[in-house]
Order: structure tokens, then C-alpha cells, then sequence
């Protein structure tokens, strides 16, 4: 089942149009933080909703924490040139970073020159757990949506003149950096799903073009691992790393008016704009 957030309600995505749900006063990520996404399955239909003019939000709002897995493709570890990771690599990043689909991204004015896009699949937590055995990993997972990992590099590698330390968490946790969206395939589905394909645009010109099937380390894997070191809680959000094809390759970083677009085959498009810093506060670089 595709379900969607919109400005109306939670819609069912079909073959056939957008679905507004009976559930007045209540959002998807309530559904999933209480564990009851699956009685989505028999909401009424009240009406149709016209997909263009729909506006779309996150599935999660404010995820109670965003886990970041690093170098989980063999082609982007190689265009980085780093080591394959014998163990999943991860970072902790604020809910507040996460945005909707069609939302504007500003450029963070201590870090405007060197951020990159990230096509992504983010795994949704649907049940608290710890210690999560992988054979069981699907039971804790609500579903998966498209993301977009911004990441500002010269945060990330202790490159920025006003940030004197390399710092992940941050480079790829400023406001609006972690786009989630347009819709969420329940696990049930997602699970089916030995491949999707990802394809990340900038500007209409295709950037990455690849698969889950190329993850190094599976969803349950994934889940597997990270809840060993932590809880992971109905809301949270999981990204599992994206392929090559990256602006660190080749220098070509996002700037002030490029369009970037991230699709999953079976999920959908997520599409952002961005936009120079704030007027009157960006810092120079020197």
C-alpha cells in the first residue's frame, strides 16, 4: 500500500489517482508512531484529490532521531576513494532537518560552496525495538519513502574555515537537509522488493542511476546492526546510504537554483529547489 501526508489528509496512492482517507484529525505519522499503520489498509475513501495540486509532506514530520549509513554503495565508497566498510557506517542527525516534497532549500550560509545531493531509500521505524534479530528486522520497519541526503562537504571532512573539526552530523543536519517524500510503501510491500530503482536528477540531467539491489548491507542488516549500539523508535527515520554519481566526484555541488529530484520506482519523485542563503547573514569564506 502507498500512502501519502497531504495539506488535505492521508491519501492512498493508486493506479487510478489520490485517494483522501477517512481520518479526519489524524496524520501518518500517527498511525505509525502508534504502531497501527496497518488499519490504514481500511480507511474509506471520502474523495479524490488532484495529484497536482496536492501538497505533499513528509511521511514523518520530526522523526525522534534521523540514522545516516554511510558507504553503503561499492561504486560511491570507490568514487570517494575509501575502503568497503567491514561493518555499517553511521551517523546521528536532528529530526529538525527534514522537510517536504516540493519544499525550498536554502543553502546554509556558514557552508553555501560544497553541497551535494544523495538519492536515497529511507526505511521508516514502525516498532520500538533493540537488539532487533535480523530475521525479525521486517516486523520493526513501517515502510519505506524517497530521500535526499544533503551533505555539506566541507562540513563533513573539517574543510569549512569557520568549523575547525570534520563534522558529519552537522554537514548533513541543517535545516531542510534531509527531504523525505511524496509517499510511503508499507513494509508488506517493501519487502517484496529485492530492487528498486533509483535515479537522482539535478537540473533534468541524470546525476546517479542505480538499484537497491547494489546495497552492500541490507535493510535488516542495517537494523540489525544499529539497534545493537541504540533503541530505534517507532518514527525514526533510516537512510541507507546512496549510490555513486555524487557532486564529490567530479566538484559539480549544488548551487542557488538547481532543481534536484530523486525517484524510486514504485514510490515516487521527490523534487526540491534550491535557494541561495538568507539575505544579510551569509558568511564569506576566507
Amino acid at each position: 500500500m502507498l500512502l501519502a501526508q497531504t495539506g488535505d489528509g492521508i491519501a492512498r496512492v493508486g493506479p487510478d489517482g489520490l485517494h483522501l482517507l477517512d481520518a479526519p484529525g489524524r496524520s501518518l505519522a500517527d498511525f505509525v508512531v502508534e504502531g497501527r499503520l496497518a488499519e490504514a489498509a481500511d480507511l474509506r475513501p471520502v474523495k479524490e484529490i488532484d495529484p497536482e495540486r496536492a501538497a505533499f509532506a513528509p511521511p514523518v514530520r520530526r522523526p525522534g532521531k534521523i540514522v545516516v549509513i554511510g558507504l553503503n554503495y561499492r561504486d560511491h565508497a570507490a568514487e570517494t576513494d575509501s575502503p568497503l566498510p567491514a561493518l555499517p557506517r553511521f551517523h546521528l542527525i536532528p529530526g529538525s532537518a527534514v522537510t517536504a516534497p516540493d519544499a525550498v532549500v536554502r543553502l546554509p550560509e556558514s557552508a553555501p560552496k560544497r553541497v551535494d545531493y544523495e538519492g536515497e531509500l529511507a526505511v521508516v521505524i514502525g516498532r520500538t525495538g533493540r537488539d532487533i534479530p535480523e530475521a525479525a528486522a521486517w516486523d520493526f520497519v513501517a515502510g519505506g519513502t524517497v530521500a535526499n541526503d544533503l551533505s555539506a562537504r566541507d562540513v563533513q571532512f573539517g574543510e569549512n574555515p569557520a568549523l575547525p573539526m570534520a563534522n558529519p552530523a552537522l554537514a548533513k543536519g541543517f535545516d531542510g537537509f534531509k527531504p523525505l517524500g511524496p509517499a510511503l510503501l508499507t513494509a508488506d510491500e517493501l519487502r517484496l522488493h529485492d530492487a528498486l530503482d533509483l535515479t537522482t536528477e539535478v537540473n533534468g540531467v541524470v546525476r546517479q542511476r542505480s538499484s537497491t539491489a547494489e546495497l552492500i548491507f541490507s535493510v535488516p542488516q542495517l537494523l540489525t546492526y544499529v539497534s545493537s549500539f541504540l533503541t530505534l523508535e517507532a518514527g525514526d527515520v533510516l537512510l541507507t546510504g546512496t549510490p555513486g554519481g555524487t557532486g564529490i566526484a567530479d566538484g559539480r555541488f549544488l548551487a542557488a537554483g538547481d532543481v534536484v529530484s530523486v525517484t524510486l520506482d514504485g514510490i515516487g519523485t521527490l523534487t526540491n529547489a534550491i535557494a541561495p542563503p538568507r539575505a544579510g547573514i551569509r558568511r564569506e569564506e576566507g
